[in-house]
């Protein structure tokens, strides 16, 4: 169960009857995930998210302007680290905010990886 407190960056949340202050300071980063990578171990899961970037190049045999994506730069932004108790929730707690999303709005549409033409890599079938 969540309340929000009258204070912007407060969050009240009640865990077997005990209030549980969360805090969020100014400084926490806030970014968009362009992409991610998943790996795991013994102990636990890795969740590592990039921010892509591309490096271009002149090509002046089509024109003075025309710039040519030479490379795509993944600058990792942040990687958090879970126990296989705490991902095995996420999982559950994605799943439920997934199928809430898909019944309210419709079903998310996942690209078609047969006409995948680039050399990034993703497997999600």
């Amino acid at each position: 169960m969540f309340f929000i407190t009258p204070k912007p960056h407060y969050l009240i949340i009640m865990s077997r009857n005990i209030p549980v202050k969360v805090e969020r300071r100014e400084e926490v980063p806030n970014f968009y995930a362009e992409s991610i990578q998943m790996v795991h171990s013994l102990t636990g899961f890795k969740l590592i998210v990039f921010r892509d970037k591309a490096e271009y190049s002149v090509d002046p045999s089509i024109g003075p302007d025309a710039l040519i994506p030479r490379s795509i730069i993944k600058e990792i932004v942040a990687e958090v680290r879970f126990s296989p108790q705490q991902m095995k929730i996420l999982s559950k707690v994605v799943n439920d905010q997934i199928s809430a999303f898909e019944s309210r709005f419709g079903e998310i549409a996942l690209p078609d990886q047969s006409k995948k033409r680039d050399n990034t890599t993703a497997s999600y079938t």
